[in-house]
This record gives C-alpha cells, sequence and structure tokens, in this order.
C-alpha cells in the first residue's frame, strides 16, 4: 500500500500527496468528469498550492470513475456563460490550461475511457500521457457548430502535428488508443485500469532523479517551446493571468 502523507478534498477536485514526492490531482464528477466554471476554478486553485509545495515534485492528473478522464465541457454550464464577454466566460478554464501547461514541475496525464473536447485539452497540457487500450479521444466540438477555444487550436497541433490535429478537428470523429499512440498523442498504452499504476511507477521513476536536473529539463524545453518559429510555437498564458510557483 503506498503511503499517503495528506489528503485534502474539495467538491471536484482530490488532491493526495503520495509518498511526499508525488502529488496525484484526480478530476471527481463522475461517471463524466466534465468541466465546468466550478470545477476548472477549483483545478486552477489546486495546480497554483501545488505549484508552491516544494515537497511535491512530480504532478499525475486523472479522472475518477474509471469510464471517463473527462469527456468534455459540461453543456449546461456553457448555456448559462453565453452572451458573456469571452474573456469573463472562459476565464476559468484559461487559467487552469495555462496552470498545468506551464507549472514548473514534470506532470503526467493518466487515461482511462473518454478524453476528449476540454479534457483532451488538458491532456495536451501535460508532459506525458498514459493511457489505457480503452481509452477515446475527440474534438468533437465541430459536430455542434463550434470551434475548440482556450487555445485548443494550438496545444493539440504541438502535440500531433498540423495535419492530424486538424483532421480531428475539421471532422470530430473518435479515434482509439493505437491511434492515439500511432499519432504520438498518447505516449504509453496500457491495459484497462492500469493507467494510474504505469503512471505512478512513471513517477517513481522521475523522482529518483536530482531535483534540480529534473526542472531544469521541464524549464528547458519549455523555453525552447516559446522560441520555436511562428505557427509552431504555443503561446503563453492567456487572459493576462499570471502564475505563481512558474519559472
Amino acid at each position: 500500500m503506498r503511503a499517503v502523507s495528506f489528503t485534502y478534498k474539495n467538491r471536484f477536485v482530490l488532491v493526495d500527496e503520495i509518498d511526499v514526492a508525488v502529488g496525484l490531482v484526480t478530476l471527481n464528477d463522475p461517471p463524466l468528469n466534465l468541466n465546468s466554471p466550478a470545477s476548472l476554478l477549483e483545478l486552477w486553485e489546486t495546480l497554483e498550492k501545488l505549484a508552491r509545495d516544494p515537497k511535491v515534485r512530480v504532478l499525475i492528473l486523472t479522472g475518477a470513475g474509471g469510464r471517463s478522464f473527462c469527456a468534455g465541457s459540461d453543456i449546461t454550464s456553457c448555456r448559462e456563460t453565453a452572451g458573456r464577454p469571452a474573456n469573463r466566460a472562459f476565464s476559468p478554464e484559461a487559467a487552469a490550461l495555462n496552470s498545468l501547461e506551464f507549472i514548473g514541475k514534470p506532470t503526467i496525464c493518466a487515461v482511462e475511457g473518454y478524453c476528449m473536447g476540454s479534457g483532451l485539452e488538458l491532456a495536451c497540457c501535460c508532459d506525458i500521457r498514459i493511457v489505457s487500450e480503452k481509452a477515446v479521444f475527440s474534438r468533437p466540438e465541430i459536430v455542434l457548430g463550434l470551434s475548440p477555444a482556450a487555445g485548443g487550436r494550438c496545444r493539440l497541433r504541438d502535440v500531433v502535428g498540423p495535419a492530424r490535429a486538424l483532421e480531428m478537428m475539421y471532422f470530430g470523429e473518435p479515434i482509439d488508443a493505437v491511434d492515439a499512440y500511432r499519432i504520438g498523442l498518447a505516449g504509453k498504452v496500457v491495459p484497462a485500469g492500469a493507467a494510474l499504476a504505469a503512471a505512478f511507477n512513471m513517477a517513481d521513476v522521475m523522482t529518483g532523479k536530482a531535483p534540480d536536473a529534473l526542472l531544469a529539463v521541464k524549464e528547458q524545453a519549455r523555453r525552447a517551446r516559446m522560441r520555436a518559429p511562428v505557427g509552431k510555437r504555443r503561446r503563453e498564458p492567456e487572459d493576462g493571468a499570471g502564475f505563481a510557483g512558474h519559472a
């Protein structure tokens, strides 16, 4: 049994610090773990705390219930924000995504089941994606007559390349774990139910490395990404949000 040094619980996001050095963040609104302004605000606040915690050296992000990592945005909450200025409507989403993408610690995403829409966006913010053989990925916004927001067009492109990203966004069709691995969206495919255990095994290896070297690799990779030619570069954090604890 793994030792848990502390646990704190919000409504939508659970946090466990495992073996001191590994922080486990669980999206906790099963069965689909849909994103809403409230859940994204909790996620952002949680990531900000973990960014400042010197004991936590690696983060794992996963979803509760086993049926879904995150199946996208809660359409009801989207209706509630309709008509508001864009920077207000999407502020919690942009804040959470930026905080995850630019956090100064290695991040691993453990995916079981559906990973769609803004859920796929969260996965793309992580450094490494370990996925179950039953995982399903898509950017289905086009089916609803929408376009991916809050950086959705950029992060997926950076992970799988422009052509693959456009194909997923133009058609909105799901792909399975095998195809996700083939196009570089998944770093590793494991049996159903084993994604989190595989993420822990990887995190254990990472925490055994020299802390300063591990953080330097993360920072150098981020800086190299930002210096990439126009069209291959991720944007700086959006909406003017500043994130404490990030280099």
